[in-house]
Formats: C-alpha cells, sequence, structure tokens
C-alpha cells in the first residue's frame, strides 16, 4: 500500500481530537461544543457539515426546514399557541423558524452559552439557558420539543436513556418530540457521534405514537406524542 501522507495527518488529527475531548463513559461535551461554537459561530459548519461551506449549509437546512415543517403541519402545530423547547438549539436556527412560524413562546436550551449573547439580542423575548439535558432535568412543560440533529452526540447509553425520560418529562399531554436519527446502528460511530436504530427510542418512549420516519438531510426525522392519560384528566 503506498504510502499516504495526507491520510496519516488526518488519522492523528482525529486521535488528538478524540484525546482532547475524552471523558469517562463519552466525551467532554461542553468542552468540544464550546469550542467548535466559538470557531464557526454562526457559519452553519458549525452544526452542520464542516465539509461543506456555510452557503451549502444554508442551503441543505433550507430544504430541511421544509420537512420539519411539513412534518409539524401533519400533526397540527399551532406555532402561535405551542410552548416549544429547544433542546441544543446551537445557532438558533429553529429559534428563527418558530418566531417565522408566528411562535412567541420558546424556550432554547444548550450545553454551552457561547452564543447566547448574540441569540438573546436577536430574540429579546425567547429565553435561552445553559443546561446539560443528559444529566440535569428540564423546568417548564411544552406542547412542542425537538432535538434536531442532537441525540447522535450522546454517545454514552445511559446519558440517552436519561435524556430521553428528560424530555418525557416535560411534554405536555399529547405534547409533540420531533427528533432526528439515522436509525441505523451501524451508519456511524466516532468519540462524539453514535447512530442507534428505532429500537433505542421505542424503549424509553413505549407508550408513545410514533410518526412514519423522512428523510432530513443525512438522516430521519420523525414524531413521538404523549398520548393523554386518565392522569392527565384528572
Amino acid at each position: 500500500m503506498p504510502f499516504n501522507i495526507k491520510s496519516c495527518v488526518e488519522y492523528a488529527r482525529k486521535g488528538l481530537r478524540s484525546t482532547l475531548y475524552w471523558a469517562p463513559g463519552g466525551y467532554r461535551a461542553e468542552r468540544f461544543w464550546k469550542r467548535r461554537h466559538l470557531r464557526y459561530k454562526f457559519d452553519m459548519r458549525g452544526v452542520g457539515n464542516c465539509g461543506l461551506t456555510h452557503a451549502e449549509n444554508v442551503d441543505d437546512y433550507r430544504r430541511a426546514t421544509e420537512v420539519f415543517l411539513e412534518h409539524c403541519q401533519l400533526h397540527n402545530v399551532d406555532f402561535k399557541r405551542a410552548r416549544m423547547l429547544d433542546i441544543g438549539c446551537g445557532t438558533g436556527h429553529y429559534a428563527d423558524v418558530f418566531r417565522q412560524a408566528g411562535g412567541i413562546r420558546y424556550v432554547g436550551i444548550d450545553i454551552t452559552d457561547a452564543l447566547f449573547a448574540d441569540l438573546r439580542q436577536r430574540h429579546p423575548d425567547f429565553a435561552f439557558r445553559k443546561l446539560d439535558v443528559t444529566q440535569d432535568p428540564v423546568d417548564g412543560i411544552y406542547d412542542l420539543v425537538i432535538m434536531i440533529d442532537v441525540t447522535q452526540h450522546i454517545t454514552d447509553e445511559k446519558r440517552f436513556a436519561k435524556t430521553l425520560q428528560h424530555v418525557k418529562a416535560c411534554m405536555a399531554p399529547q405534547g409533540l418530540f420531533i427528533v432526528t436519527s439515522w436509525l441505523d446502528e451501524s451508519a456511524r460511530r466516532s468519540f462524539y457521534e453514535v447512530s442507534r436504530s428505532m429500537d433505542a427510542y421505542r424503549r424509553e418512549f413505549p407508550e408513545g405514537q410514533f410518526s412514519q420516519p423522512v428523510r432530513y438531510r443525512d438522516k430521519y426525522l420523525f414524531a413521538i406524542q404523549r398520548p393523554e392519560t386518565p392522569h392527565d384528566r384528572a
């Protein structure tokens, strides 16, 4: 096999990154995402595909947003009335989408507050909170909870399960959880990404009503609805 210095350099860089962010049971997510957000700021390569240009990512997210809005319409989401929780709000892309759709009650949470100052200027009447949802529960009850391009970055299975339990606990009766995933356990694996099948989500929402997954960027998007229980009606 011929010697390829470019491949060797890239392999060494990946090894250095994984060592830099290594932590027992996963990786130092707050450190990783803070550095990434500070590097890219509102360049969409930070939350999208860093192998594409910012403009290419913007176009990719434009098409993906259409899929998201179509799914919300399918489930009769009333943005003007909905209480929305955006987990892993990043650059505030879905805060923008929510406002443009008429939404007024929005909470965005992220593991780092690196972009919050700018987001609060852009959306002074929206709330942005620093929170690690893999560890801590979320305050409030929400009609719409989204985790877009987020769950694959929870690499520890116990933290993944705990996260979805935190999501379920903050959902209103008949609330909707919209999430993305590769839905293929073998799709990808790195120090900060892991792919899962639909079974991983069904285990945490055994009573949930699952929608048919639809293509969303390089993944699938689907919704889980929390059914109303007799306790809710009491």
